[in-house]
């Protein structure tokens, strides 16, 4: 038997290829402290989406956005088994750009059911990024309970600690490290 070919960038899992996690990066600055998070977690083994270079408009009850670029993210989202939402802590919560995307995953509900009902299964993850010494309470109770709505399986979130504190940087980037390799 030959060895298998494995193609840069990739781990083998169990003798197959791990495919790249689909990484939704919803920071107002794409090559931010967030996006350093993503390439701790995922050295060049990550598709990226930034929702910034996207125009994503806000839900409304007549889908008078329908013709943005929510469907192409939706559309991403739909290729891929494995979906990581990044974003920094913005007062406490997700980003502007990931609250509005989320808040458009109503569409899925009223225009395209077909696409929401596609979503059950994925595996769905999270990475924070932030000052603060721990997420704040309630940060991941939107993506838990936006997993459970659409039968997906959410596995947990990680916090890139960007303060002062230089110790605690490197604790919190080893352990980023290592949740990377877990996704």
């Amino acid at each position: 038997s030959r060895p298998r070919r494995h193609h840069h960038g990739q781990r083998p899992v169990c003798g197959q290829i791990k495919v790249k996690p689909l990484v939704i990066l919803g920071s107002a600055r794409p090559d931010g402290e967030t996006r350093r998070a993503v390439e701790i977690a995922f050295p060049q083994n990550a598709n990226l989406v930034v929702l910034s270079r996207h125009h994503i408009g806000g839900y409304d009850y007549v889908h008078s956005n329908d013709d943005d670029d929510f469907r192409l993210v939706v559309d991403a989202i739909l290729k891929n088994e494995r979906i990581v939402f990044a974003t920094p802590v913005y007062w406490y919560a997700m980003s502007a750009p990931l609250k509005i995307f989320f808040d458009r995953l109503t569409d899925l509900l009223e225009t395209a059911k077909a696409s929401g009902r596609a979503h059950r299964g994925k595996k769905v993850w999270v990475i924070a990024s932030g000052t603060e010494d721990a997420l704040p309470d309630g940060f991941e109770v939107p993506f838990r309970r936006t997993c459970e709505y659409f039968s997906m399986a959410y596995r947990g979130c990680a916090y890139l600690y960007t303060g002062d504190d230089a110790a605690r940087r490197v604790q919190s980037e080893a352990a980023l490290a290592d949740f990377g390799a877990g996704v």
